[in-house]
């Protein structure tokens, strides 16, 4: 049975969560202490030695880390409900939504709540400048804004289907919503989206 390495309140693993909820996968599910600093620890470093959650065990043995390659990884496992396409086109755009997600909105969000919210939990773990957190939350924003533009008449981040960038996004924004950067209400597709998202019997079934 896959080993599925997670957290509690922790936006990336609940990505992993949803995305093994809509298809069904059964996993023995262990719990790591985030907020205690298990994930830096030397047995978890033999599990993922870049000490980040999700990580997933194979029955082989091998372990696969980041949300996106989990999830590819489980597309192919399962295919069915499809959440990264049915022809090469709509995987195609699957990826390239997933990448522009992670570099124009997600990174730089959690960037900018790392060096300045966060700077207290996160200090002691990585390094922390206080002087770009302002500029990573701009950034961040900017991104939004582009993905405004791209969700006019859409139900979700890569049109009519829901997919497992909606999986990532709408954890981790909605948490950082709640934190650090609240979502601009002038963004109205993305408003409508965050709400479509919470209603979802997935997505919404639990908050961070």
């Amino acid at each position: 049975m896959l080993k599925f390495y997670t957290a509690d309140r922790a936006p990336n693993p609940r990505a992993v969560e949803n995305i093994l909820a809509i298809k069904g996968i059964e996993v023995e599910t262990i719990s790591v202490d985030l907020l205690g600093g298990e994930n830096r620890s030397d047995d978890f470093a033999t599990v993922n030695p870049a000490g980040q959650l999700p990580a997933l065990q194979t029955p082989e043995g091998q372990v696969i880390a980041e949300v996106a390659a989990i999830a590819e990884y489980l597309e192919e496992l399962k295919p069915d409900p499809v959440l990264v396409g049915s022809t090469a086109a709509e995987r195609a755009h699957t990826r390239m939504r997933m990448r522009q997600m992670d570099y124009l909105v997600l990174a730089p969000m959690m960037m900018g709540y790392r060096h300045s919210e966060g700077a207290a939990f996160f200090g002691p773990r990585m390094r922390i400048d206080p002087n770009i957190g302002a500029t990573m939350k701009l950034i961040g924003h900017d991104g939004l804004a582009w993905l405004e533009t791209q969700m006019q008449d859409n139900d979700f981040i890569c049109g009519p289907r829901l997919t497992y960038v909606d999986c990532a996004f709408y954890p981790l924004v909605s948490f950082l919503a709640k934190v650090s950067q609240p979502v601009d209400a002038d963004l109205k597709n993305i408003t409508a989206y965050m709400a479509r998202c919470a209603s979802h019997e997935v997505l919404g079934a639990k908050s961070l």
